[in-house]
């Protein structure tokens, strides 16, 4: 029974392991806004537009590779739970999702400072 009750405790315990973030967990990276200086209105809208519409896509790999990262930390954690620290998360889609989010966040300010309309 107390071999029962400290594997639980270790599940518990160590049931967050995996680096794996959700879509909405992902903040947008620091991005300069120097790059976006030297664009017209016009052409901002378009960059804006564009990561916009790979946005949608970007979410949904993150999302796609956090939901199998915690399925597979499930079954490893039943089967054999020494290979969940062994997992990787979903860093590269995060790091996707977070350059999109502060290219936006980059030229919503450039925007701003042009006073063009959004």
């Amino acid at each position: 029974m107390r071999i029962f009750v400290g594997a639980c405790a270790l599940v518990l315990v160590l049931g967050a392991c995996s680096d794996a973030k959700k879509a909405s967990e992902v903040p947008p990276a620091a991005i300069s806004t120097s790059q976006y200086r030297g664009m017209s209105c016009s052409q901002l809208r378009t960059e804006a537009n564009l990561i916009r519409k790979r946005t949608p896509a970007l979410e949904a790999a993150v999302e796609k590779a956090y939901k199998h990262d915690k399925n597979m930390e499930a079954v490893t954690w039943i089967l054999f739970w020494p290979a969940v620290f062994a997992m990787d998360g979903n860093d590269s889609e995060s790091q996707a999702l977070s350059q999109a989010r502060g290219e936006l966040e980059a030229i919503h300010a450039v925007m701003e400072s042009k006073g063009c309309r959004m």
